[in-house]
């Protein structure tokens, strides 16, 4: 395993999937935003129409393989029961494999799923129900979040705190 993928494995081998709460902070939605902001702009430059969920296999639309290893490479993904959140586990695998093969388009956005896995190791949790992400009280319609002009999120630690004391006080 190279580098990306051994800290990939890493990252989702430390976070608590089976306690993850259903409460949502607003440091939750700020790192959705930018995953949903990232995500369209991948798949706006690699010309892709995807279906209507903002979780797809990145390996297959850059047309790429990976060895069936990288899947087993984070035995505690296979114990996800959410099947969206084991997903995207299992695309975050796949693109740090693939950019410590040197594959340039994902060397290029190695960071793509970066937002989506801070907000899980934040102890965020969602699922997919009847078209819609459901964020702890919050539903984002997935009808057309690809038509979304989404800015830029500033999703450093600094900033998410910031957003989360607003949030409480």
């Amino acid at each position: 395993m190279g580098p990306l993928l051994n800290k990939a494995v890493e990252r989702l081998s430390s976070i608590p999937f089976e306690d993850l709460g259903t409460d949502s902070r607003e440091s939750s939605h700020v790192l959705l935003r930018e995953y949903f902001r990232r995500t369209n702009q991948f798949l706006n430059e690699m010309g892709v129409s995807i279906d209507r969920y903002p979780i797809f296999s990145f390996a297959k639309v850059i047309g790429e393989s990976v060895n069936e290893e990288v899947y087993k490479a984070c035995p505690k993904a296979d114990l996800i029961q959410n099947p969206y959140m084991k997903t995207i586990c299992y695309c975050y695998l796949e693109i740090s494999e693939l950019a410590d093969r040197g594959v340039s388009i994902a060397t290029k956005y190695v960071d793509l799923y970066e937002p989506i896995i801070r907000f899980l190791e934040k102890g965020g949790s969602f699922t997919i129900r009847q078209g819609e992400l459901l964020v702890g009280s919050s539903a984002y319609p997935l009808t057309y979040w690809r038509d979304l002009d989404i800015p830029v999120q500033d999703i450093s630690d600094i900033a998410l705190e910031r957003v989360d004391k607003k949030d409480i006080g």
